[in-house]
């Protein structure tokens, strides 16, 4: 199984974590892309391609909906030329980056035509491009100058956590993103999606290059997942499934049943903390992924960290991985939170990659 390590980039602060992410043993480094949020991923990536060596870069992930395609194929081509063979485009409709504008996410129809075009440019050819109702044939100009590099062929994955998303990469991604789950059990369900989009497409789900993407604080001696280092690790990866939820489903019922109690808790506190107030997002967005907010530390149990993440003793985490890794997942990538990647990647490196 290959590791990954997900940043919330900082322009001055990428090269050195994807440096430690590459000194222990990840695979690969994602960058998020949350224009309000975070910095613009594509600096952070070019600054971490210039100081890193093997490591594979990828955007984890970028947004359809916030840049135009052909906007987005020049910037992945740019730090391919920085990182010639070892760049990633993941790309996804945008829940979160454009939820936390009060904006919807795309369409799925919408990314699949934004990946047909960035597939095309960089293929380097010419394709069909519309916009409005004008609709015209673009290229990349300028390819024999190498100011980008369109040679050393870039990956797409799609990202997906909803039926249709997931159904997309299996027909047109050459990898797939989901944070939807971290079980067994939640990616045979998901599989099923993949598989039917792969057999629409004409292809073999098996073919697709799979990666979760989650958050773990691997356990000390005495430690248990209520322990206060724990819910400061994993905590705000675990809200942030909460947060989601709030946006995404309209009845504490048609949660996932393992976080439905908790996530029953949440919305009635969400509710009248919200009402009437268009605004919500600003306040619902703040620290996502990164830290939780002091009115919602109550909602951050036990229980919803071992059902949100990944978190355990390093036994425990190492039989979760090969028992993903068994049923067809190819890499898991883990947001580091509080104690950021300089503590997270050494100590996961020593205890999980060394004795996987």
């Amino acid at each position: 199984m290959d590791f990954g390590i997900l940043i919330m980039p900082s322009a001055a602060r990428a090269a050195g974590e994807a440096r430690v992410a590459e000194a222990n043993g990840f695979s690969h480094c994602w960058v998020a892309d949350s224009e309000l949020m975070a910095a613009d991923p594509y600096v952070a990536m070019a600054s971490a391609a210039l100081a890193t060596r093997r490591i594979a870069l990828g955007t984890g992930v970028t947004i359809a909906g916030t840049r135009i395609a052909p906007v987005t194929a020049c910037a992945i081509a740019s730090v391919n030329s920085l990182a010639p063979g070892r760049v990633v485009l993941g790309i996804g409709t945008g829940n979160s980056a454009r939820r936390a504008m009060g904006m919807a996410p795309y369409r799925v129809s919408q990314l699949r035509e934004h990946v047909r075009v960035i597939r095309g440019l960089l293929g380097g050819g010419e394709v069909e491009y519309r916009e409005g109702d004008a609709q015209r044939t673009i290229r990349l100009f300028h390819q024999q100058l190498q100011l980008i590099n369109t040679r050393e062929r870039i990956p797409i994955y799609v990202a997906g956590n909803a039926p249709k998303a997931i159904e997309l990469a299996g027909e047109m991604g050459d990898g797939f993103i989901t944070s939807r789950t971290n079980s067994v059990e939640g990616w045979r369900e998901t599989r099923t999606w993949l598989r039917a989009g792969a057999a629409r497409g004409g292809r073999r789900a098996e073919d697709v290059y799979t990666m979760l993407l989650t958050a773990a604080c691997i356990l000390r001696p005495g430690e248990t997942l209520d322990s206060p280092r724990v819910r400061a690790e994993a905590g705000p990866w675990a809200m942030v499934a909460l947060h989601a939820l709030y946006e995404g489903v309209q009845k504490a019922e048609a949660a996932p049943a393992p976080i439905r109690a908790e996530f029953a808790a949440y919305k009635e506190y969400a509710d009248r903390r919200f009402a009437n107030d268009p605004r919500y997002y600003l306040a619902l967005h703040d620290g996502h992924g990164l830290y939780v907010q002091p009115d919602e530390e109550r909602f951050v149990s036990g229980e919803l960290i071992r059902h949100a993440t990944m978190s355990g003793t390093p036994e425990e985490l190492i039989l979760r991985l090969r028992a993903l890794e068994a049923e067809g997942v190819r890499q898991v990538a883990f947001i580091p939170t509080a104690s950021g990647v300089a503590e997270f990647a050494p100590e996961f490196a020593e205890k999980v990659i060394a004795r996987y």
